[in-house]
This record gives C-alpha cells, structure tokens and sequence, in this order.
C-alpha cells in the first residue's frame, strides 16, 4: 500500500549507514529471523528500500493494519489479533521514536500517534475503492502479505537485538531457499515487455523491428441493429386521438424545458406522451432483451397520476385509461424503432428515447407536483371552512337556551339556585353529547375527504 511513503523517504536521508542495531535493519540477521510462516515475504514489502529504518516500518504497519481494521473487509486475522499486532507495533515505533531523539539531536521529532493516524488516513483513500474493484478475495492475500511482512519485522528486530533467539542453521538455509523460490515465481508471473527485435535469414546482422500484430478482436454478439432492415419505407401511424379526452387535460407546450421531448410531444395531452413512453419502453425491452418492466410500469402511474390532477379520476380508475392509451400506441411506437434504423444506417434508438421520455418524465413530475400542492391547499381550505361552519352550529345551539357572557355559557338568574344547577348539568350533558356527535361526524368527513385527494 502507498500511504506513509514520505515518512519514510524522510527517515532514509537520515539512515545513510547502518549504525545502530536499534534503529537500522541489519540484513545479516534476516535469515536469522525467517520461520516457516514469514520464509515466503520479502523484508521490504511495500517500502522504497529494505534499509528503511525499523521505527518507519513498525509506523507503516501500524497505521495500514488500523485501516485494514477499520475497513472490515479483506482481514487477515480477526479483529482481536489485529488490536494485539497494531497496539505492539505502535508501542515499538514509540519506543524507537523516543530512542531516535535522545541518540539523533538533529532528527526531526516525531509524534508515534499522529504518524500513524496520518498512514491510516492515506490508505484509507484508496483501499475501500481497491477492495470493490479487485475483490475481497484478492486483497486479503495482499493484506496477508503485509500482516506477514510485519510479523518478519518483528521478529528481524528481536533477533538481531537479542530479544529472540535465532533460527537454526540448517533452518536458516531451507528458508532462505523457500524465500528465493518465492522471489522467483513472483518475477516469472510478472509481465514481460514482448521481443519486438528480431534478426532475420542472411540479414541477420542488420536487427529489423518485428511489428506485433494485435489480437484478433472477439466476434461481436449480434444486437437489434444487425436485424434485417425493412424492405419498404416504414410509415409511421399518426398520433391520432387519445382513447380518453378532456378540456382539462395538460397539453405540452413551450414550457417544456428538453427540446427533443417539446419537439417529439408538442400539442399533445402530457397523460398521452408519457403512456407512449410506456409503449417505447416495452419496445426496447422485446428488442434489447432489457428488463424494462419497472420503467414500463412507471409511466403508466405518471398518466394515472397526471389525470387525478386534471380530471379528479381515482387511480383506479386513470390507471386502465392509461394502459388502453399504451395499447393504442404500441404499433407507432414500433415503427418508430424501424423508421429510425432506416433513417440512421441501422442504428438503434435507445439513447436518443431515453433522452426524450426522461425529458417529459421531468416535466410531467413537476407538473404533479404543482396539482399535489394545489389539492393539498384545496383539502386545507375546505377543511377549515367545515370547522368553521361546525364552531358557529355548536354555538348557535348553545346560544339556544343559555346566555353568553365572556365566552361562557351562564344559566338564566331567574330561577332558584337548585333548580339553575339542575338545568346546567343537564344543559352540559346535552352538549356535551352533541359535541361528540359532532366530532364523529366530523372524523368521518375528513376520511372521506382524505380518500378523495388521496
């Protein structure tokens, strides 16, 4: 992985010689650190050089492990052994870090956390996006590898600073060779620039050039446009008229913003283009093979919706109009499809149908959206005007046997207290019972209006 390069670039300037065991990788001891699990990586796996200083490789691991991590996808260990191997190789490189500044007073200090956090966040720009685009198969053997190069560092650092003991002699050569062979599969699958020199007959010593010739490209699955053109000029069937009209039926007109959708529907009712639309969708489904029936389907409840919005149809209703209309269209839009391979040397229309229907598609939208809010501040205007009509009845009943003072109903003063309180408890009980009535009746209204708009 890239993230945290020139960190160590930084750190190389500094390491011209291999001084200190603590800090400077020693390539005497690797063979003496390799074990069966870490024989096949090489020492500087993703690094700009094998002498890059121990501190830099415990950072990188360190922050591209914390990424692998983070990301969930690609692990090459559970998460519990990633925590481990990333908290040991923070601590190491902070421990290296503070070693580097009491022993180097001319290195620039740094930070362990902020360095890692920094080759975290450059790995985490392209490794989500590596991982959708060569599969999570693939790169959990690259993260593999670099869990594995890390392990090597560890243990190159331990052994060549007492902390481990070394691998066994005659251990030490089978690794080494398990390493070459590994080394020498790698280079052998790697591509090769192809020979374009090549001597020839009794010109041998002049090298002539060898022209590759390209790949004989795979024959080309045959589409709708390698079907046999019409004979006869295809004739197109008018629009004709719709299987439903209405005064108040939205026409397109010159407010339609996409000019290939204007110049295709102009004049007609908008409920009608987009049901064509419909119909040229079946077509380029029957033609292509594409599943178009989702968009299909849209269109037809566009019209539906288009024509509650004129016409106050229930959907029940628009949706069956909608589908004659499409019916009714289909045979144009079929021979549309011919007439533009006639006119355009057997190409198909697909693109430029698309670029139509979604242009009247976005108009009729906010077409509806413009019938929506009207109706929703219709329903609110009647809904308000029906309130109002109640609160004046109820008061008007009200008023018919109380007196108002205030806001408040109050019993007449002519009659004895008890006989007053009696009347007013009784008088309450009947309101009160005719305003639940009320309020029923009401719910019940604004159901029926809320189904009416729905």
């Amino acid at each position: 992985m890239r993230a945290g390069l020139a960190l160590l670039l930084a750190g190389l300037a500094a390491t011209a010689a291999l001084a200190d065991k603590r800090v400077d990788p020693d390539p005497a001891f690797l063979p003496k650190a390799r074990t069966a699990g870490t024989a096949r990586v090489e020492p500087h796996y993703d690094l700009p050089s094998e002498k890059a200083p121990f501190w830099a490789r415990f950072l990188v691991c360190a922050g591209n492990l914390t990424a692998i991590r983070d990301v969930g996808q690609a692990l090459p260990a559970s998460k519990d052994e990633l925590d481990k191997a990333i908290a040991d190789y923070r601590k190491r490189a902070a421990d290296l870090l503070a070693y580097r500044a009491k022993t180097d007073t001319k290195a620039a200090p740094l930070d362990a956390d902020a360095e890692v956090s920094k080759i975290r966040s450059g790995a985490m720009e392209f490794l989500p996006a590596d991982i959708k685009r060569i599969g999570v198969e693939t790169m959990t053997k690259r993260a593999t590898e670099r869990y594995i190069f890390c392990q090597l560092t560890r243990d190159w650092y331990d052994v060549q600073n007492g902390a481990k003991q070394e691998t066994a002699a005659a251990d030490q050569e089978k690794l080494t060779a398990e390493y070459e062979a590994a080394m020498k599969q790698i280079a052998e699958l790697s591509a090769k620039p192809p020979n374009v020199w090549q001597p020839k007959g009794a010109m041998s010593s002049m090298i002539r050039p060898k022209v590759v010739q390209p790949e004989p490209a795979a024959p080309r699955r045959k589409g709708p446009q390698d079907e046999p053109m019409p004979n006869a000029k295809v004739v197109v069937p008018s629009v004709g008229t719709p299987v439903s009209t209405h005064p108040k039926d939205a026409i397109v007109g010159s407010d339609v913003a996409s000019a290939v959708a204007r110049a295709t529907f102009m004049g007609r009712p908008l409920w009608s283009a987009v049901a064509e639309c419909s119909a040229r969708s079946e077509v380029v489904q029957a033609k292509m093979g594409y599943n178009t029936q989702q968009q299909t389907n849209h269109f037809i409840e566009r019209a539906a919706y288009l024509m509650w919005g004129d016409r106050e149809v229930e959907k029940a209703n628009a949706i069956p109009i909608a589908m004659k209309e499409r019916d009714r269209l289909r045979p144009r839009a079929a021979a549309l499809w011919d007439a533009y391979r006639q006119e355009h040397a057997g190409d198909i229309p697909p693109e430029v149908w698309a670029e139509i229907c979604t242009g009247v598609e976005k108009h009729a939208y906010d077409y509806s959206q413009r019938l929506r809010a009207a109706r929703q501040a219709q329903q609110n205007r009647e809904y308000a005007e029906y309130l109002k009509k109640f609160y004046e009845a109820r008061n008007a009943t009200a008023a018919g046997t109380e007196t108002t003072s205030g806001g408040y109903y109050m019993p007449s003063r002519n009659t004895s207290l008890d006989a007053a309180a009696a009347a007013s408890r009784a008088e309450h009980q009947r309101n009160m019972q005719s305003y639940k009535d009320n309020i029923a009746r009401i719910k019940s209204e604004i159901r029926a209006i809320d189904r009416k708009y729905r």
